[in-house]
């Protein structure tokens, strides 16, 4: 449908003059790396794979059945989670440090060493992710999502901004 519409005309475009999509997005991740890891935040970038059936007809030889496709949808949506505490591991039940993005915040104020540490640490596992780091979850709701993941000794913990950032 798209390829019929006047040059700057979006299929949005379309939808939000006629009052939105009629379905229900169906996400599915755009990038292989999935989320991207960068500026202290997991950023999710999904797109929308709904379509329209616009006919169906079974080959009764091989038992199977076929499906003719109509509109499909363009959106597409980016989620950040921003990083929402920093734990140095150790191999105690107790970690060493703990720091909540509160606690960052304010050693970024102070202008402190550790502040200067924290944040090298977080650069470097993110370049490092996903081959060399430890990925202990990955749920990209947007309610309540996390990502967390380890490497050289700490835990970094992505939280959900609590919605869609698209």
């Amino acid at each position: 449908m798209s390829g019929n519409l006047p040059p700057g005309v979006s299929t949005a475009d379309i939808d939000q003059h006629f009052g939105g999509p009629t379905h229900k997005h169906e996400w599915e991740p755009v990038e292989r790396d999935y989320p991207i890891l960068e500026d202290m935040a997991a950023m999710f970038h999904e797109r929308c794979v709904w379509a329209e059936v616009a006919n169906s007809y079974t080959d009764s030889q091989r038992d199977e059945v076929y499906y003719e496709y109509g509109r499909e949808c363009d959106e597409t949506r980016w989620r950040r989670f921003d990083l929402a505490y920093v734990t140095e591991l150790t191999g105690d039940e107790y970690p060493e440090l703990r720091l909540d993005r509160d606690d960052i915040d304010r050693l970024e104020e102070q202008d402190t060493e550790l502040f200067d540490t924290i944040v090298e640490a977080v650069i470097q596992a993110e370049q490092a992710f996903p081959n060399e780091t430890e990925v202990v979850e990955i749920d990209p709701e947007p309610e309540q999502g996390q990502v967390v993941i380890r490497h050289n000794g700490y835990e970094f913990g992505y939280a959900s901004n609590g919605g869609d950032d698209s």
